[in-house]
């Protein structure tokens, strides 16, 4: 069974392995420099794809499928995950150096473009500068200009306030945000200027507004903040699942 994870430290060896039998360059693999996509089957891993970040831009890398597992589907599956992982890293535009993959990545909205085009921050990395060999072709994709599908196992919780984990989805004036939250978890008394909706999934949040006066948003209910009003949020003795919808958006939940 097939699953898919964001890499760690732990797998820079089997990347690099996979990457030797690919024949392509893996001597800078470093997770905690790059975010890397694998593909696992068991403890086995027999795919993955890698994506530097600089800024607004991401250089799409180091793509690659075990030999038997080709043919069914992983490179497709691979790179709807990068995307997505770009997305959530505020990349706007992904370039690609390929001498192998070319027409998958016309096939999937990249434009061929001269080297000398790629952002000055991308070819200061070792792929751009050594790894790569200069006839490689480069390609660019401008990532804000179509939809973005986020698969659930990209969507990765971190914490936030005590006893709170959350994500966060945004575009240039929209956010949406979900959080899980423990028994007694609190947001305490803030304001913010962008305007919130809230949405409870599961159990109770309690919305202290105008002083003692609190508000309590069960299951299926919803709650409309207007921006800049103060306001605090808790839970009960149950946890809770709730999204938000922002605008504009919140860049401090961004991550």
């Amino acid at each position: 069974m097939i699953s898919f994870r964001l890499a760690t430290s732990a797998d820079d060896p089997s990347i690099r392995d996979l990457l030797d039998a690919a024949r392509l360059p893996s001597s800078d693999v470093a997770t905690a420099g790059q975010d890397f996509i694998v593909a696992v089957d068991g403890r086995d891993l027999v795919a993955c794809v890698g994506l530097e970040v600089r800024g607004e831009d991401g250089l799409l890398r180091s793509f690659a499928v075990e030999e038997r597992r080709r043919g069914v589907g992983l490179g497709r599956e691979l790179y709807r995950r990068i995307l997505a992982q770009s997305a959530l890293r505020g990349v706007k535009t992904a370039y690609v150096l390929t001498t192998t993959l070319e027409r998958f990545c016309v096939r999937h909205g990249f434009e061929r473009i001269e080297r000398s085009a790629f952002p000055v921050a991308l070819t200061e990395s070792a792929e751009f500068r050594t790894l790569c060999p200069v006839t490689a072709t480069c390609m660019r994709k401008r990532l804000n200009l179509e939809p973005r599908h986020f698969p659930a196992d990209v969507l990765r919780l971190r914490p936030d306030v005590p006893g709170a984990a959350m994500w966060a989805v945004a575009l240039e004036r929209t956010m949406l945000t979900y959080f899980e939250l423990e028994p007694h978890a609190c947001f305490e008394r803030h304001g913010h200027a962008s305007e919130q909706i809230t949405m409870v999934l599961e159990g109770e949040l309690f919305f202290e507004v105008n002083g003692d006066d609190e508000i309590a948003v069960r299951t299926g209910e919803v709650i409309a903040v207007p921006a800049d009003v103060p306001h605090a949020v808790r839970t009960g003795d149950r946890p809770a699942r709730a999204v938000d919808a922002w605008s504009p958006i919140r860049s401090d939940l961004l991550r």
